[in-house]
C-alpha cells in the first residue's frame, strides 16, 4: 500500500509537495477570497471555509490539522494589513464555534494583541466595516461596526440555554412496608419484618 503525502498538489496527489510551495500559493490566494467576502456586507467567513476554497483555488491541499497552519496563511496578509496599509481582511475569518476572530488577531491600533476577548472582537468588528467599506457597493451610510451573524447566533442560542433554567428528575417514590406502613431503608428489606 502507499502512503499518501501529507501535503500534495492535485495534479500529482501521490507525490509531496514542498510546504514553502503550498503555503505561499494559499497566501497569494487568500486576499482575493477575502476580498470576495468583504464585497458583501456583513458577511464573514469561517477558517474551515477558508481553507476549502484555498484547497479549491490552489488545488495545493494538505492533512495537517488547521490550527497547526492556517496562522502561517493568515499571518502574511494580517502582515501586509499593519505595513501596507490595507484593510485588515482577517478580520473576516472567524471560529465556527464563536463566530468571532481567533487569538492571534491583530490590527493596526493593537499590534501586539488584545487584554481580553470582548476588545479583540470590538476591534474586529470595527475593522469588518472597514473592509465592507473598501470593498463592497452596497454599504449603509449608517452602518456601524457589528458582530458576525455567526457570533450573534452563538451568543443567542448560548444565552437560551443559560435562560433554560435545568429540571433535576422527580426523585423516584419511596419504597414502603406493606406491613408497617414505613419507608423501607436501602437494604429495601423492612427492619421490623427481618
Amino acid at each position: 500500500m502507499v502512503e499518501s503525502p501529507g501535503t500534495w498538489h492535485d495534479s500529482d496527489p501521490t507525490r509531496k509537495v514542498d510546504w514553502h510551495v503550498a503555503v505561499t500559493a494559499w497566501v497569494q490566494a487568500t486576499e482575493g477570497i477575502l476580498e470576495g467576502v468583504a464585497s458583501t456586507y456583513g458577511s464573514s467567513i469561517t477558517y474551515e471555509q477558508l481553507a476549502h476554497q484555498l484547497f479549491e483555488k490552489t488545488r495545493y491541499r494538505t492533512r495537517m490539522m488547521l490550527g497547526h497552519w492556517i496562522g502561517q496563511v493568515l499571518g502574511p496578509v494580517q502582515a501586509a494589513t499593519l505595513t501596507e496599509g490595507k484593510p485588515p481582511l482577517s478580520a473576516l475569518v472567524v471560529r465556527a464555534g464563536t463566530g468571532g476572530v481567533g487569538d492571534g488577531y491583530v490590527n493596526h491600533e493593537h499590534p501586539g494583541g488584545f487584554a481580553s476577548f470582548a476588545e479583540r472582537q470590538r476591534a474586529a468588528a470595527v475593522d469588518r466595516l472597514t473592509c465592507y467599506r473598501a470593498y463592497c457597493d452596497h454599504v449603509p451610510d449608517d452602518a456601524t461596526p457589528q458582530m458576525t451573524a455567526l457570533f450573534i447566533a452563538k451568543r443567542t442560542s448560548l444565552d437560551t440555554v443559560e435562560r433554560t433554567p435545568r429540571q433535576k428528575p422527580a426523585p423516584p417514590p419511596p419504597k414502603i412496608c406493606s406491613t408497617h406502613n414505613m419507608v423501607l431503608p436501602a437494604s429495601g428489606r423492612c427492619d421490623y419484618c427481618a
